[in-house]
């Protein structure tokens, strides 16, 4: 009697601790603390902790599905194909000077890009298929050149289309978008006069109008910063980014893919940022779409030979928000550094 006692006190003891086991491992599913699920319809503000038991905050008016934004308006959105379209825009009303940027926050920018309404052609947008070096891993991966607009070496598709650097309205769309992330510094890089990489061409005439554009919104440059960074010896500036994907133009590079889960990789790596307490953090990127680091904005895109990436099921600013909201609880961390 005994020992049958004893054998049912051991098996109800190993189904309690198969019990506990089990919900201790679905507690691991759980997203971290201080990160949302982002799942449908759910909030994005992952980095302002509430106090155990405390009410959620309103919704915020963007956010409410019965009051969608209206499109942009024609004037900001980029031809890529051969048709003129409207002239630019010289009358276009400033920028929002409400929207405040930050310093601290730099973001890299690319211009290489080129359509046949500005360049006759595309640039970069039909990027080649880069071979891998060694041949018979080659052998195995598709080769060739892409061919836009449908077919982009790019794994997302830009909601302006495959665009000009060139295009003053593109510009001004780029710089938009940048203000409402509250991203106040430009990093852009470029070639030696008549010097280009091997999938584009020279752009080094076009930087005076981008730095001039991002003047109208606010946005600095590397040079107007110069002097604070000549003044500090050297500076520890921690770069993030929402994802990487180039398997559009490297086919054999998937194993380094970084998913961006909704914008959680994002989210991840900004509050990692924020453990070193930076001065100054960068973003990588704005608009490298080669390799899937942009945070402008991308749309659905399906074409009858390739199935695009988007942000779905947010919108195509959802890594803009994400931004803007981070660089606000950014600023209000670094003023309790220096208190």
């Amino acid at each position: 009697m005994a020992r049958r006692r004893r054998r049912a006190c051991i098996a109800l003891f190993l189904v309690l601790l198969f019990a506990f086991g089990t919900l201790m491992g679905l507690r691991t599913l759980k997203a971290p603390d201080g990160l949302p699920a982002l799942g449908p319809g759910l909030e994005l503000a992952p980095f302002e902790r509430r106090p155990e038991g405390a009410p959620a905050p309103a919704a915020r008016a963007p956010a409410a599905p019965a009051a969608p934004p209206p499109p942009p308006p024609p004037p900001r959105t980029a031809d890529p194909g051969g048709s003129p379209g409207p002239a630019p825009a010289e009358a276009e009303p400033a920028p929002v000077q409400s929207l405040r940027v930050y310093s601290d926050l730099h973001a890299f920018y690319y211009s290489w890009y080129g359509s046949p309404r500005r360049e006759g052609h595309y640039i970069h947008w039909d990027h080649v298929m880069v071979p891998h070096w060694d041949p018979k891993i080659s052998a195995s991966y598709p080769r060739g050149r892409h061919s836009p607009p449908d077919d982009l070496g790019s794994s997302f598709y830009p909601e302006l289309g495959p665009y000009s650097s060139r295009d003053p309205e593109v510009l001004r769309e780029h710089m938009t978008q940048l203000k409402e992330a509250a991203i106040g510094v430009l990093v852009l890089s470029w070639y030696p006069p008549g010097m280009a990489d091997d999938n584009g061409e020279p752009s080094d005439d076009l930087v005076p109008a981008i730095l001039d554009t991002a003047h109208q919104y606010s946005i600095q440059n590397w040079k107007a910063v110069k002097n604070f960074c000549d003044a500090n010896n050297l500076m520890f500036i921690p770069s993030v980014g929402p994802g990487y994907i180039d398997t559009s133009i490297r086919p054999w590079n998937n194993h380094n893919t970084r998913n961006r889960v909704n914008g959680k990789y994002y989210e991840t790596a900004l509050q990692a940022a924020l453990t070193v307490r930076p001065e100054i953090v960068s973003i990588t990127s704005f608009n490298e779409w080669h390799e899937g680091t942009q945070i402008e904005k991308a749309i659905p895109k399906k074409t009858p030979t390739r199935l695009y990436l988007d942000y779905l099921p947010h919108q195509p600013s959802l890594y803009l928000e994400l931004t803007r909201r981070w660089a606000e609880h950014f600023i209000k961390e670094k003023e309790q550094w220096l208190m």
